[in-house]
């Protein structure tokens, strides 16, 4: 009996195969080697194309905040300006228009940064640049915690044998800053992380009792840090 491919994301039978880059394709540093793997996962059309779009809009938003000078993220924030249509020749009519959209409404939420403004983990003033000259750009929390989740299901996806995240499992992610969470650091400490060049470090840890229920620690770019759990929602009742 043949088996039905599913797409990662909404679990419906795939009619027709798109490739999902579990770290979009854009993510990557211009330092990663090209020897590195770029991990795809089965994904209908639409979900691609939702995620792609919500993917494109949180690269521009993260990446434009990231230390300028960081080894793990080099190259991105060039991207992020060329992705609102700065500096970059031969786009159709369309396309440009397109980005000059993005870019103004994107520029009109960049205010000056505030000293003592809480941020976003991982994130906050470079070091090195005087506080009173430096901007802060607003990330909508609904947008990172979906991205955020789309990645996990696809490290799942890639590190336990092609597993679909379904009922009654379900993916919770949450974003901490590190001195707060030392006890759940360690538990990471016992697992080896899997490097994806210097862009990305993936940690995955396994109950021994119950191997469907794990958690993940998932580094991006030498700044911020996704940290999710896939549970059984009917036994955390």
């Amino acid at each position: 009996m043949a088996s039905i491919m599913k797409c990662v994301h909404c679990q419906k039978a795939l009619k027709k195969k798109t490739k999902d880059h579990v770290f979009p394709r854009s993510w990557y540093p211009k330092t990663t080697p090209a020897t590195v793997q770029r991990w795809t996962v089965p994904s209908c059309e639409e979900c691609n194309g939702k995620f792609g779009e919500m993917e494109k809009e949180l690269f521009i938003r993260a990446a434009m905040c990231v230390g300028p000078v960081k080894a793990e993220a080099a190259g991105l924030s060039r991207k992020a300006v060329e992705s609102l249509g700065v500096g970059v020749s031969g786009l159709s009519p369309a396309e440009r228009r397109h980005r000059q959209v993005l870019k103004t409404r994107i520029l009109k939420e960049i205010r000056p940064y505030k000293p003592g403004t809480e941020c976003f983990p991982g994130f906050g003033p470079h070091p090195g640049f005087p506080e009173d000259k430096q901007f802060e750009i607003r990330i909508p929390e609904k947008l990172v915690r979906q991205v955020a989740e789309k990645i996990v299901r696809g490290c799942e996806y890639v590190l336990a044998g092609k597993r679909l995240v379904e009922d009654p499992y379900a993916v919770e992610v949450y974003f901490a800053h590190d001195d707060k969470i030392q006890d759940v650091l360690r538990v990471f400490n016992r697992f080896g992380p899997v490097q994806l060049g210097p862009g990305f470090r993936v940690s995955r840890a396994a109950a021994h009792d119950e191997p469907n229920n794990v958690m993940y620690k998932i580094d991006i770019w030498g700044t911020w840090t996704i940290y999710a759990s896939i549970m059984d929602r009917t036994k955390l009742q």
